[in-house]
């Protein structure tokens, strides 16, 4: 006999600040092509965009939900007052992160703590999905992330992946061109992609 007043359990929920629009899309088709609709509940923050330092301090001042991430592109790095907040909530010692480069910063959260930081690299999220596809990177200037090389290396970025798109949409070429399968074997050299994974439960 069932009991009318058991208590629902509560239902989990994720937070994660995103960059902008394309990773939305990445993200929506993960949980659609993973078929997790009605299986877990994502809370996006509603402002995208701006620089690393904002999109992290929207997860920080949401950091009471059950799961949190933040995921920024590296072109712009943190700021020395953002990985010292990060060493507070990690519980690390002070300065620890300090010359640590921001797509690297995950590998020092020893007891994934919130938030978690999905770092877009090279550059930006369409460096993840050219990985991916597993296609060729256009020649960048280097050094990669210096003042006089990053304009011009964002700008070839996205036009690489653009002309990969074949004049489809985001959604459209990725449900031509990826499956389950090929999503979970480039996880395993992606790590990008691996978190991402993780923050929706989806195990090989």
């Amino acid at each position: 006999m069932t009991c009318k007043n058991k208590k629902r359990k509560k239902e989990k929920v994720i937070f994660i600040a995103i960059e902008g629009e394309r990773e939305e899309k990445f993200l929506n088709f993960l949980i659609k092509i993973f078929d997790l609709q009605n299986k877990i509940r994502i809370k996006i923050h509603p402002d995208k965009g701006g620089s690393s330092n904002a999109i992290l301090n929207r997860a920080l001042k949401n950091n009471f939900y059950d799961k949190v991430y933040a995921w920024f592109d590296e072109d712009v790095e943190l700021d020395a007052e953002y990985k010292e907040a990060l060493e507070n909530q990690w519980k690390l010692e002070h300065e620890y992160l300090k010359n640590v480069p921001d797509r690297e910063l995950q590998s020092y959260n020893f007891e994934n703590r919130k938030p978690i930081i999905i770092v877009s690299s090279p550059l930006s999220v369409e460096g993840i999905l050219i990985s991916l596809f597993e296609k060729n990177f256009p020649a960048f200037r280097n050094p990669l992330l210096s003042e006089e090389n990053i304009e011009y290396n964002k700008k070839i970025i996205k036009n690489s992946f653009s002309g990969l798109l074949e004049k489809m949409s985001d959604e459209q070429y990725y449900k031509k061109y990826l499956t389950k399968g090929r999503i979970l074997k480039m996880s395993k050299t992606i790590p990008q992609l691996r978190l991402l994974l993780d923050m929706l439960d989806i195990k090989e």
